[in-house]
């Protein structure tokens, strides 16, 4: 596929500093967290001359905020390297000199190798680590080339960003890089679309899931995968379920390398219910129609289901793993060691024995911490700022 640039009739200051912010997929059914940006991207338009550049998907025609899309669509690796190439010239002619990546490794690629060309500013986002070895595993070669690939990306980029604070060491370390070149950036959560639902709509959903207004529901967003603590769902459930005497359901949402293990354990538990992975538009509704949150994972960086959560007022029982704590607060109360599964437990239950007027309370206070700390606005500053 060609690359193609689509112009906006959007106005934008000539004064305003020009962007290409790179999106590595885009779809209107996306699942991953890229489908927050539009919304973002809208938000920073307005402080910025932006371009959005995307990597794989169904690019729409026109962003709100965005002067251009640039489509770097391809059926193959190769067609998406060559698109990119054509991107960057794209970009270059019409002014854009500066690239804001979320991952984006090929582009990343790309803009390192035509560096003498173009002349490119690039800022690297990055958050997580992916270290932790499932036991009876070692890294495999390509894992191992893959982590000396990305030490020597990142040496190339102009700043490295990452975020919450707690990351900020933490990725330094990981990739051996100077203070100077380290960057804090939040993420954001659109609380308009991640909100609380009226009575009548969660009775809605909830019925339709096949759950009853009794029932106590947590809820899993992630991917499915060792390092998010999957493994420990099963235990989990059935350790809360023999504590509450209400009926308990643990829906899991999300697709992953655990996905086959997780059906098999929810074959022999009716409560535990795993429905794959769910378009990100279709999850206001399953945060909106639960009673808790649960993230019980080994390693994070900046967990955005937290945001969703928070945004939702749901309130949350999670693990310390990566920027977990900077993300709910420090003194949030249902906060666990890593690979903790009986504090988990002892949260949930806690949790579920509380009033419900408490646990709306608690709900709220995350939703006010979300509108406050992650919106838009804010994240879109500190972008700005840090340009």
């Amino acid at each position: 596929m060609m690359t193609s640039v689509i112009t906006t009739d959007a106005v934008h200051s000539r004064t305003r500093p020009k962007i290409v912010y790179a999106i590595p997929h885009l779809s209107a059914d996306a699942t991953e967290h890229f489908a927050h940006l539009p919304a973002f991207l809208e938000v920073l338009g307005e402080r910025t001359d932006l371009v959005a550049l995307v990597e794989r998907g169904t690019p729409p025609g026109k962003l709100p905020g965005v002067r251009m899309v640039v489509s770097a669509v391809g059926r193959t690796r190769l067609t998406r390297l060559l698109n990119c190439v054509r991107a960057i010239r794209a970009c270059h002619r019409a002014g854009y000199r500066t690239y804001f990546l979320r991952y984006s490794r090929l582009l990343l690629i790309v803009l390192v190798l035509t560096y003498p060309l173009f002349r490119p500013r690039i800022f690297l986002w990055r958050s997580g680590t992916a270290d932790l070895i499932e036991p009876g595993h070692s890294k495999t070669v390509r894992q191992r080339l893959d982590d000396g690939l990305n030490y020597v990306l990142a040496r190339c980029v102009h700043a490295f960003v990452t975020g919450p604070e707690t990351m900020v060491p933490i990725m330094r370390g990981r990739w051996r890089l100077p203070p100077g070149r380290m960057r804090l950036l939040y993420n954001d959560i659109d609380s308009d679309r991640f909100t609380p639902p009226d009575p009548v709509r969660r009775s809605e959903v909830r019925r339709r899931h096949g759950w009853n207004d009794g029932d106590f529901v947590i809820l899993f967003v992630h991917r499915l995968s060792f390092r998010r603590g999957t493994r420990l769902l099963a235990r989990f459930l059935d350790s809360v379920d023999a504590a509450l005497p209400c009926r308990v359901r643990l829906v899991v949402v999300g697709d992953g390398p655990d996905r086959h293990y997780l059906d098999r354990m929810a074959a022999g538990r009716p409560n535990m219910h795993v429905l794959g992975a769910v378009p990100n538009v279709d999850l206001p509704d399953l945060y909106g129609a639960a009673d808790c949150f649960l993230m019980p994972s080994y390693e994070e960086g900046f967990p955005r289901v937290l945001l969703e959560a928070m945004s939702s007022a749901l309130p949350i029982v999670t693990t310390r793993a990566g920027g977990s704590v900077d993300v709910v607060g420090r003194d949030y109360p249902f906060v666990c060691a890593v690979g903790d599964l009986s504090g988990l437990v002892a949260g949930v239950v806690e949790l579920a024995g509380l009033p419900r007027a408490e646990r709306d309370a608690l709900g709220d206070r995350l939703r006010d911490r979300a509108r406050d700390r992650f919106s838009p606005q804010r994240v879109a500053r500190m972008l700005e700022d840090l340009l």
